[in-house]
């Protein structure tokens, strides 16, 4: 993929070369920039980020079930009372594991900031190149890449219309877009989903893309490919003035994510094991469920919906209702995002069906979404979970750092896309603070080995670089959602992407794992409300949001977690 420039994009700001050299450059940049806000913001932010930024040593240890069946590090905080906001009886405390960071700069490391200098895709390739030349390291990375490239089955099956064959479409075919299930579909027992009320105002919308570099370059594959989903238009976001903003939030789901599959309310993703104790993941699709974690998805995209938002979702490339071979190239999954908006301006190569049963195409949908405005000027929110975080702030970095090509067998980078429109992001179990802040768990140990050669050696940028991070301070917003032994990223480096971002942000945290669908109703229920207020803020201009949990260094973020437990991970009473 080579970069283009955007035509949505606005007159563009001095920039760095456009050269490989222009990460590194606008990295530090990046790092200058913080610097100097840090500097003028006073005292007080300064000390905040570098207190922050210092993780004491843990002082406890406790079993962690889902997904880590672990005994984890934690600290010992006091234990709410239970049914009041207050802490229990003195001396009352819990041990609440948090996964550490596997990577620490050397003592006395000059490099600058480490997480970012020493993670960049340049590096990442170049320890690739050497595992190569060991024979051991080479089989053991390479056994991995190979069960992940596409077609990625065992990752990746197409699971819609295996329980129920109504929405069972070929997504590589020709595809009545009135067989995709619409919303209402989710209004009949047992599933009676909230999002079925949105059926009279939802669009099934059908983009067309071309392929992915692993699918051009490795597979010599042609032609375009079909991205399908759903368009829900909203009644616009009150701005406290007795006006309505029309925005659109565009909602990339996590790996496996099928936009229409079906989820039994009843069905729980793992189980546990009687004589270990440990847990152990359910295989989907089974009898009455075709994709785990949809329900509580669908539930997002209606929230935001109901607070007046457009939403846009689609599955990605390689998944459900979406043709293509490859599904895992989060780089080319964030030019996505720019491809529909353009559709969607111009009416190439989109096809729409609108609530009362019209098919569009082509010119003829030129207009009838987006409010009617520009891509370029409607306010926009950028959103993902897990894998769509890694689009989602691939996307961002394209907007508001550079347009590099890391998939590419000769990396180059262009100038930034600059839509001043997009006005923040939410990543929900976050991949976005990059390769430098893996957890300090075995089963994790490889990722940037699998990383450097998928992308070296097949084209496929998976996990993203530290390019992401670098460029934070660039963005104008971020919302981040996710639990303390997320194996995505550490808490370490949410935080150090949290302290980059300038305007309005925001940390919600619960006692459980990268899997949000697991977590206890409750902390769902809080993670939404609060991230409906930061989408809404943003949208409006708010310079900051109310009703956060306060804190002041990483021990007391941690301690914002309420006294409710992933369930396979709760403290077993004395």
């Amino acid at each position: 993929m080579t970069p283009t420039h955007s035509r949505l994009s606005r007159p563009l700001r001095p920039s760095c070369p456009s050269r490989p050299a222009l990460l590194r450059c606008c990295a530090a940049a990046s790092l200058a920039a913080a610097f100097v806000l840090t500097a003028c913001s006073g005292a007080s932010e300064a000390q905040r980020q570098a207190a922050a930024s210092v993780v004491p040593p843990t002082d406890c240890s406790a079993w962690v079930g889902t997904d880590r069946n672990a005994t984890m590090g934690g600290y010992l905080l006091p234990q709410k009372a239970r049914g009041t906001g207050s802490t229990g009886s003195a001396g009352a405390k819990v041990c609440v594991p948090v996964l550490m960071t596997a990577n620490r700069a050397p003592t006395g490391y000059a490099g600058g900031d480490y997480h970012v200098a020493e993670f960049t895709d340049e590096k990442l390739k170049a320890r690739w190149s050497a595992c190569k030349e060991d024979p051991a390291c080479f089989k053991r990375i390479d056994a991995q890449m190979q069960r992940w490239l596409p077609p990625n089955k065992e990752r990746a099956t197409r699971s819609t219309g295996v329980v129920d064959p109504s929405g069972r479409i070929d997504p590589d075919g020709q595809v009545d877009l009135k067989q995709i299930r619409r919303p209402a579909f989710f209004a009949k027992a047992p599933y009676r989903e909230g999002i079925a009320e949105a059926d009279a105002r939802t669009y099934v919308v059908e983009f067309t893309a071309p392929r992915d570099t692993f699918e051009r370059i490795d597979l010599k594959m042609t032609g375009d490919i079909k991205l399908r989903g759903w368009y829900i238009e909203g009644a616009g976001v009150d701005n406290g003035k007795g006006k309505k903003v029309r925005a659109l939030a565009i909602m990339a789901p996590g790996g496996g994510g099928q936009l229409t599959a079906i989820q039994h309310p009843e069905e729980a993703s793992y189980r546990v094991d009687e004589k270990t104790g440990k847990t152990v993941p359910i295989s989907f699709p089974n009898a009455t469920t075709e994709t785990m974690g949809q329900r509580w998805w669908r539930e997002n995209l209606y929230a935001l919906n109901r607070a007046g938002f457009d939403v846009l979702a689609y599955d990605r490339r390689g998944e459900g209702l979406s043709g293509g071979f490859s599904d895992t190239n989060t780089l080319e999954q964030g030019e996505d995002v720019f491809r529909a908006l353009n559709a969607l301006d111009s009416g190439r190569g989109l096809r729409i069906l609108t609530p009362k049963g019209e098919l569009l195409e082509g010119e003829a949908t030129r207009g009838r979404l987006l409010a009617g405005m520009p891509a370029g000027e409607i306010p926009l929110v950028l959103g993902g979970y897990s894998r769509g975080s890694m689009s989602t702030a691939w996307a961002m970095t394209k907007n508001y750092v550079a347009q590099c090509s890391f998939d590419m067998p000769q990396p180059s980078c262009t100038p930034p896309k600059n839509m001043r429109n997009i006005r923040g992001a939410i990543l929900l179990s976050s991949f976005a603070s990059g390769a430098g802040y893996v957890g300090d768990s075995p089963d994790l140990a490889d990722r940037n080995l699998f990383l450097g050669g998928m992308a070296a050696d097949h084209h496929i940028v998976f996990y993203p670089n530290s390019s992401t991070l670098a460029g934070m301070d660039r963005w104008p917003a971020a919302f981040f959602g996710k639990g303390l032994w997320d194996r995505a990223e550490t808490l370490e480096g949410t935080v150090a992407a949290y302290n980059r971002i300038r305007g309005v942000k925001e940390i919600v945290l619960a006692r459980g794992p990268h899997s949000i669908e697991t977590w206890p109703a409750s902390d769902r229920d809080y993670l939404r409300e609060r991230m409906v207020v930061f989408a809404k803020a943003v949208i409006v201009g708010g310079r900051s949001i109310s009703g956060a949990r306060p804190w002041k260094d990483f021990k007391s973020l941690v301690a914002t977690t309420p006294d409710s437990w992933e369930p396979s991970s709760k403290p077993k009473a004395p």
